[in-house]
């Protein structure tokens, strides 16, 4: 039988309305929840769950559209990771808007900073995204100790987040880089830009010799750039 830090479990007040709770630091008796006042959700909870009802969705609706960009990886619990944001932006701004995701990493474990090592230059005009990358030794670092060769992919997702299949996506690849060579010239990759809300992700595969990479700490994805800035 559990007992109190004297040693003892003292008799129930009002067996009734009193349960025994045991902590480390020893046991209580506590009122029962409700035997006081009518157990009731707070206005917060409340307040989240409805946030939920929207930002849920739309997280599921993102992650589906990027699941191609995804191979390699191992994002975890990302449409919860998602949503989180989402309703972050839907308490502030009344909508969950693309612009929270600003720098959002599809690994938790296994960070793009950790990959690589390049400075991402971004060229932006009204109608264009230019994204410039360094190709130097440096540019990936060799995690597992086995790439040979890597490559970038631009994305670009945009549309309504907020509707069923209103969401598209576009991207282009670079070509294949030796890890142990130096390029005279920056990696380009140009996408045009939508007059809708978009955000544009960089992803790095790696290669082993003329395999794709099997770890899936030297391939990344991240939101790079937003349409709005938070």
């Amino acid at each position: 039988m559990a007992i109190n830090k004297y040693g003892r479990k003292p008799p129930n007040p009002d067996p009734g309305n009193y349960i025994w709770v045991v902590t480390k630091e020893g046991g209580f008796w506590r009122k029962k929840r409700g035997s006081v006042t009518k157990a009731k959700l707070n206005t917060a909870y409340k307040q989240g769950a409805e946030d939920m009802k929207v930002s849920a969705p739309a997280a599921s609706r993102i992650v589906k559209k990027l699941r191609p960009f995804m191979k390699g990886l191992r994002p975890g619990r990302i449409n919860a990771r998602v949503s989180a944001i989402l309703r972050k932006g839907l308490r502030e701004t009344g909508r969950p808007a693309l612009c929270y995701l600003q720098d959002f990493d599809f690994q938790t474990k296994d960070a793009f900073k950790n990959l690589v090592g390049a400075v991402l230059k971004i060229e932006q005009t009204a109608n264009e995204f230019c994204l410039k990358i360094p190709i130097t030794k440096s540019s990936i670092n060799n995690l597992n100790g086995c790439v040979t060769h890597y490559y970038f992919e631009l994305v670009l997702l945009y549309g309504d987040i907020t509707r069923e299949n209103a969401l598209r996506t576009e991207s282009e690849e670079s070509v294949i880089y030796s890890i142990e060579k130096e390029n005279v010239d920056d990696c380009r990759l140009v996408m045009i830009l939508p007059d809708q809300e978009w955000m544009a992700l960089l992803k790095v595969n790696c290669i082993e010799e003329r395999w794709p990479a099997k770890n899936q700490k030297v391939y990344g994805l991240k939101v790079i750039k937003t349409s709005i800035n938070v």
